[in-house]
């Protein structure tokens, strides 16, 4: 319950949702009679639904995030214990499907399988519990990695987390202590996601993927707005603000300074 309620809160930050706030609240002033009030309503709407659909807004809202973790190749990467790949790469399967489907941050089960054959980690865990329907997520990543060559002994799975910080806690227990892992998430998620782990003990190499900001502009002038930006952006602010919610939370410091700090009260 409390997450659903999480998850609704959440909305309201997004650019679409707080577009369609404004687009009433114009509505409402001009019912008032209040036509100033009403008139600037609108151009907050405008503003906050054209500017994130542009790839302007995708340059100050998401690349940021992005520049943090760019990509590297296995060689490039160090060995650890385990590689840790993160639920969200495959949606429950649709009304008329048969099997889940990948999404935008399906990259992240490739980068996972990669890594293991290049021998940077023995097992990989992924993460992710069953958010729609009945089978967790982390089920059906497993069943891509088998797949993808992938042995189900090098397996482990963490199969009821909802949320990022969720499976930083799971992991922890799952793999009997913090260790060096290889996290691997999509890059707009990866400085949240690392600080989650790096609390819970972990010492974490990222490994970003997913990267959504285009290095080269397509045939559509970037100052004309489009889902797929509007996408990016709000992907974006959601991380911006979930960042600044878990740190105001104190869920990014450390796990043992959090116990002893309990103790001492």
């Amino acid at each position: 319950m409390m997450l659903t309620v999480t998850k609704i809160l959440s909305l309201f930050v997004y650019p679409l949702s707080l577009g369609l706030f404004f687009v009433g609240l114009s509505l409402w002033g001009q019912l008032r009679g209040n036509r100033a009030a009403a008139g600037l309503c609108t151009f907050l709407a405008v503003a906050v639904l054209y500017f994130p659909s542009t790839q302007t807004g995708v340059e100050m809202i998401a690349a940021p995030l992005e520049a943090r973790y760019p990509a590297f190749s296995p060689e490039e990467l160090p060995s650890g214990d385990v590689i840790i790949v993160l639920g969200g790469g495959i949606e429950a399967e649709g009304q008329f499907g048969r099997w889940g489907d990948l999404n935008d941050a399906a990259d992240r089960l490739f980068v996972g399988a990669e890594l293991w054959k290049a021998q940077k980690a023995p097992r990989i865990a992924v993460s992710g519990g069953a958010s729609r329907g009945s089978v967790p997520g982390a089920v059906r990543s497993r069943d891509v990695l088998l797949r993808l060559g992938v042995p189900s002994e090098s397996i482990l799975l963490e199969d009821t987390s909802l949320t990022t910080r969720a499976e930083a806690e799971s992991l922890v227990t799952l793999l009997s202590g913090p260790q060096h892992v290889l996290l691997v998430t999509s890059a707009l998620h990866m400085r949240r996601a690392a600080a989650l782990f790096s609390a819970q003990g972990f010492k974490v190499t990222a490994v970003p993927t997913d990267h959504r900001v285009h290095q080269y502009s397509g045939f559509i002038p970037g100052w004309m707005p489009t889902v797929d930006h509007l996408n990016t952006s709000t992907a974006a602010v959601h991380e911006w603000v979930g960042y600044w919610v878990d740190e105001q939370l104190g869920r990014l410091a450390p796990a043992d300074a959090e116990s002893s700090s309990s103790d001492k009260q």
